[in-house]
């Protein structure tokens, strides 16, 4: 059990060490993978699948001691698939702005939340001879929690972001059988985000060093 105790320390002792401590400000592009899905009222009429969309963007981050806040601005694709009563995919492309607030209780892990207005880009869409759909209303809103992993040494400038969102709007005015349908996204995200800004302090901690 004491050996136990000491691997799980160490663990979490990890990303204390070769990293470059953070700014005040930092920003960045960022990329990833979503595993989306649809969240339905009517759960026994409607079966669904999951989808994979992805996201890319810019974020930036203003560091307050242990607090970090962290605009973003992103692309991103969420929506789902049903194969009954009817099959159907819906593709939801979204400009999204979260914002999200950390914290750190270790030093290079941080505890996430946020909200995540977004902006649809193909509302009312509908693919000619295919079932494939966009969002009936404009805007989304969702909650974020999640979790983000600053990467050590060669890598300190890179971040993996697990996080996962819970769409608070329905974006569907559609009916079926005059029932108004209810269709909400949930997604859970991993992203990675490169923090460009501190490029020149990593080159010179980290770079192939000139002989005299």
């Amino acid at each position: 059990m004491h050996s136990i105790r000491i691997l799980i320390l160490s663990f979490l002792c990890l990303p204390v060490l070769g990293q470059i401590k953070p700014r005040l400000f930092e920003f960045g592009p960022k990329a990833g993978l979503l595993v989306n899905g649809i969240a339905t009222l009517d759960t026994v009429t409607f079966k669904k699948k999951l989808s994979v969309g992805y996201q890319g963007g810019i974020f930036t981050r203003f560091n307050f001691g242990r607090l970090s806040f962290q605009p973003e601005l992103v692309y991103q694709v969420k929506g789902g698939s049903t194969t009954a009563p009817t099959q159907a995919k819906y593709s939801y492309k979204y400009i999204s702005t979260p914002l999200i607030v950390g914290f750190t209780p270790i030093k290079g892990i941080y505890f996430e939340g946020g909200y995540e207005p977004s902006w649809a880009l193909n509302k009312g869409y509908k693919k000619d001879g295919l079932t494939i759909y966009g969002p009936d209303v404009a805007t989304d809103k969702s909650l974020i929690v999640g979790t983000r992993i600053n990467m050590l040494d060669m890598f300190s400038l890179f971040s993996l972001n697990i996080r996962y969102t819970h769409g608070l709007q329905n974006v569907s005015t559609s009916n079926y059988l005059k029932t108004p349908l209810d269709f909400r996204n949930r997604s859970v995200q991993v992203s990675a985000t490169y923090t460009f800004s501190e490029y020149y302090l990593w080159k010179k901690k980290y770079g192939v060093k000139k002989k005299n």
